[in-house]
């Protein structure tokens, strides 16, 4: 007598929580970075009281337009990305704003306690990743993700549900993610420099919308006060 073939169960599992997309750069954007790092370092553009890092050495870069056009470029890849996971086209395209563009020279022990930036989107571009950073982690033993890791905080922490997302970052990679998710960067312990770029975008054509939205609302609050005073 045959066994009863096991019944098939379809399903889908439903996506939730932000949007955090990965993805490389090219070995001529991150020259030019570096470059422009050094130059931020010797000009000593500090930048750390807008920071929330413990890191002694933060420069801002002086001229964001000279990176906008690669950074656009990575944008567009978010915008496309973001649209497949909402499975939803954007109601307002957006128009995007660099307003900050920063460069970190981590060393040991120093870390970024868990915060959040202000504006629509933030990145982080890993232009230096020192081997030793690597065999950190690789002899590692623990249940988080290590030294120099960097992570993601989303969610109430219920067993049933993914809560952060932790990387172990490699030379040339760039994570972009809304601006407000929680994250934090583990310190690492070996006598060496890890090099970072980090931005703040802001979205011009959602703030116009709101500014319309308000303006329409504000007007048929006027209008409906109006009649209401000729009654």
């Amino acid at each position: 007598m045959e066994k009863d073939k096991p019944v098939e169960i379809k399903y889908q599992v439903l996506q939730w929580g932000p949007c955090i997309v990965h993805l490389k750069i090219s070995e001529e954007f991150q020259q030019k970075l570096l470059k422009g790092a050094e130059e931020a370092r010797k000009e000593n553009k500090d930048f750390r009281d807008n920071l929330a890092g413990i890191i002694k050495e933060e420069y801002a870069y002086e001229n964001r337009a000279d990176y906008v056009e690669e950074i656009s470029q990575f944008l567009t890849v978010y915008d496309e990305a973001y649209q497949k996971f909402k499975n939803e086209k954007y109601k307002v395209k957006p128009e995007y704003i660099l307003n900050a563009l920063w460069v970190n020279f981590m060393k040991k022990n120093e870390y970024n306690p868990p915060h959040d930036h202000s504006d629509y989107l933030s990145f982080v571009i890993f232009l230096k990743v020192p081997e030793e950073i690597t065999k950190e982690q690789e002899d590692f033993v623990g249940n988080s993700a290590g030294p120099g890791s960097l992570s993601f905080l989303y969610g109430e922490g219920n067993r049933q549900s993914i809560t952060y997302q932790s990387v172990k970052p490699k030379e040339r990679d760039i994570f972009i993610f809304p601006a407000w998710i929680k994250h934090y960067v583990a310190p690492f312990y070996s006598d060496v420099t890890r090099i970072s770029v980090s931005g703040n975008i802001s979205n011009s054509a959602l703030l116009s919308h709101i500014r319309r939205v308000n303006e329409e609302n504000a007007k048929k609050e006027i209008k409906l006060g109006a009649k209401n005073e000729g009654k």
